[in-house]
């Protein structure tokens, strides 16, 4: 067989496998623009990341992990639904619509951001004061999460992935197909990069 067959029957092949890239787990910083919060994030970058390559991210927010996959950088896209899967354990199922409000990026809801209800909010006990703004959580809340960047999974489900990704060789992803985006599936290494970038962010369990 001619040698430059073999790279192509491999391909071939292939063609049906998980796609395994050498991946580079990385600790950086995020720094929200409205309340200045600071945020140390975990995520795995290939080299040969396109605007289309999604990537997995943990970091830590009010003291509670959260695990997920987001959209490219360049072309940040709401990710949808996710199913992650640590070696030959069982998958996870994240839906983009679970996702609690504390996860998505933050709105002012006080009575100063109700623009075009002072008149209201003058003449309002402290009881509407505070189902008003409930209400407004809950209409952002859902607008966000239709638009979020990343999909992530936070509580008791976290703190599983997290202690298998601890423990595991490599990490399996897919992308549900969405309006915006057709769905994918890869998989990424969970080496000692995974680890040391843990200890940059001092993320060593669950708080």
């Amino acid at each position: 067989m001619p040698f430059n067959i073999i790279p192509l029957f491999v391909v071939l092949f292939c063609s049906g496998c998980v796609a395994l890239y050498p991946a580079q787990w990385e600790a950086i910083t995020l720094k929200d623009e409205l309340t200045g919060k600071e945020t140390c994030r975990v995520r795995a970058l290939s080299p040969i990341q396109t605007h289309s390559s999604f990537y997995p991210m943990v970091d830590m927010t009010d003291n509670q992990i959260r695990i997920g996959m987001h959209s490219p950088d360049e072309n940040p896209l709401p990710v949808g639904d996710i199913k992650l899967r640590i070696d030959n354990q069982y998958g996870f199922l994240i839906k983009q619509e679970d996702m609690n409000y504390y996860l998505q990026p933050q709105i002012d809801i006080s009575p100063q951001a109700l623009v075009g209800y002072g008149r209201h909010l003058n003449h309002s006990n402290k009881s509407k004061l505070t189902e008003l703004q409930l209400s407004f959580a809950a209409a952002t809340a859902k607008a966000l999460t239709s638009t979020s960047p990343y999909t992530v999974v936070s509580g008791e489900v976290a703190k599983k992935i997290f202690t298998q990704m601890l423990t595991g060789k490599f990490l399996d992803y897919r992308i549900m197909p969405t309006d915006q985006h057709s769905g994918t599936n890869g998989r990424y290494p969970l080496n000692a990069d995974f680890l040391k970038a843990l200890e940059v962010c001092d993320i060593d369990w669950y708080q």
